[in-house]
């Protein structure tokens, strides 16, 4: 059975390509679902010109996208996280923080376009694509830096013992004048 592709099909063909099935793929699962047309008759010809339509709007889209690819290859982008000793973020940055940062520098991208193998863990350069269209992509790089608050953490737990023995002498201090105060009071009160 002799079709015609109406949008892009994994492993069978794209958009406008005269494919060779078998009769029941594409009675029972093609012609119904509207993905193929019968490639015979006055259909294949509407379809022919709707094809070269579909073609030059798609070529004005991928112009489209290659201007916003060389725009964003010039973005510079860094974001600053939370880091523990050794570089090890606390948390990740995701494709979901990448969206937002390219928000900001005014690139509107879907999230599902931003491809990074794996949240990124470790601070550094790291690299990530942009898929702007089907078949225009840009690989990005993103500074991560550490905010490591390992000083004021080491300054604290330096510091505590030092106020607590502080605090320690200090109510050790006042409650032994408390005492000798009572018990001053109170050899006063049997002399008398």
């Amino acid at each position: 059975m002799k079709l015609i592709l109406t949008e892009d099909v994994p492993n069978l063909g794209s958009l406008g390509d005269t494919i060779d099935v078998k009769s029941g793929y594409g009675r029972n699962y093609l012609l119904p679902k509207g993905i193929a047309l019968l490639a015979t008759g006055r259909v294949s010809k509407e379809l022919q010109h709707r094809i070269q339509h579909l073609n030059k709007l798609r070529e004005g889209k991928i112009e489209l996208a290659n201007e916003q690819a060389e725009k964003l290859k010039t973005v510079k982008l860094e974001v600053v996280r939370k880091s523990g000793p050794g570089g090890k973020l606390f948390g990740s940055v995701t494709n979901r923080d990448l969206k937002e940062l390219l928000k900001e520098k005014e690139f509107d991208v879907e999230r599902r376009s931003i491809l990074l193998n794996s949240p990124i863990r470790n601070i550094g350069l790291h690299e990530f694509t942009v898929r702007v269209h089907s078949e225009v992509s840009v690989n990005i790089q993103i500074k991560v830096t550490g905010d490591s608050d390992e000083s004021a953490v080491k300054t604290v737990a330096v510091d505590e013992p030092k106020d607590k023995n502080a605090d320690e002498k200090n109510v050790d201090s006042e409650e032994l004048e408390k005492l000798e105060e009572l018990e001053g009071l109170e050899e006063h009160e049997t002399d008398e």
